[in-house]
């Protein structure tokens, strides 16, 4: 999704929520207009137009807070170079469509080819804690 998409998509459902919240106030008031003229109080209207406040309240604050953390870390990938002729050895950052054996260019000491020889991700030690 482009920049923009992702940027509209919380106002457009912001716009919905707050013109939820304007009809259900409009209904409230239109209760409390009958029960004052005519003194009967539309029990619907009333529970239906609180639920709808508090569902829109309820959606705004949580759009306006921040997403949680789900405890999720970017991964470091490494890629293992080598030089079938010479065993140079090089590493460098994970690139996508890597893969095991793939030719990669000419070694810079002796001009033997180069292979990916593995992939790995760097695993971090986490503390104990008891």
């Amino acid at each position: 999704m482009e920049e923009g998409g992702v940027r509209r998509a919380p106002i457009f459902f912001m716009a919905v929520i707050i013109v939820m919240l304007v009809m259900s106030l409009a209904a409230l008031i239109l209760a409390l207009v009958a029960y004052l003229t005519q003194n009967t109080i539309e029990y619907m209207n009333v529970i239906l137009s609180v639920s709808a406040i508090a569902l829109s309240v309820y959606l705004l604050i949580q759009m306006r807070r921040k997403p949680p953390s789900l405890g999720f870390e970017t991964l470091k990938v490494s890629t293992v170079i080598k030089c079938v002729k010479c065993n140079y050895e090089s590493v460098r950052e994970f690139e996508r469509g890597d893969y095991v054996l793939k030719e990669v260019g000419s070694c810079p000491k002796c001009s033997g080819t180069l292979h990916i020889y593995s992939i790995f991700r760097e695993v971090k030690e986490r503390e104990k804690t008891y």
